[in-house]
């Protein structure tokens, strides 16, 4: 009853090894749900200019795998078509493609100073489609949470963070016999 979550993005989703998994992945029935990350800009090239099919989880159905899209910037219906994926796996029923649209604030790199869309734009996504706004709201709403326990949550997940980006800077460098471990393929 364990499920594998593979995630690629809108990019990605243009790459010929992908037909080649969903091909694989129908045949076995694996139970994997493909989750494309779609960004709508790829590496920043908008999709509208580099994709001939705005409905990338269609691109199973010569397959025979089912799939939606889902609002990525709304944690609920993700959730729920999550579950629905999930269930779909579990009972034998083989692959699930799942397409998540979503909105990256900054540039795919370092190197990506995103110069294809305006700051408007991005400002607009900010305002009006914040995932982590969203959730903050249900979550006052609801009475789940005060604003001070979401200051809590929040100091402490950055602390966590600090942490974690610390220990990785002080750390050692692993030796080169960790090179090929866990790797299966």
């Amino acid at each position: 009853k364990k499920v594998a979550f593979t995630y690629f993005g809108d990019g990605a989703a243009n790459q010929g090894q992908v037909y080649e998994t969903f091909n694989m992945a129908a045949l076995w029935k694996l139970p994997v749900i493909f989750v494309i990350e779609n960004n709508q800009y790829a590496m920043g090239t908008a999709q509208k200019r580099s994709t001939s099919t705005p409905d990338l989880y269609t691109r199973g159905e010569a397959f025979g795998i089912p799939g939606e899209t889902v609002d990525g910037m709304d944690v609920l219906a993700v959730k729920a078509a999550s579950e629905k994926a999930v269930a779909h796996c579990r009972a034998g029923e083989g692959p699930y493609i799942l397409e998540v649209k979503t909105y990256r604030y900054r540039g795919h790199s370092m190197s990506d100073p995103a110069k294809y869309r305006s700051r408007e734009e991005v400002q607009k996504m900010r305002d009006e489609r914040d995932a982590i706004e969203h959730v903050r709201e249900l979550l006052l709403a609801g009475g789940h949470a005060t604003d001070d326990d979401l200051k809590a949550i929040d100091k402490e997940i950055k602390a966590v963070v600090n942490e974690a980006a610390e220990f990785s800077k002080t750390s050692p460098e692993p030796a080169l016999s960790e090179l090929w471990t866990d790797i299966y393929a």
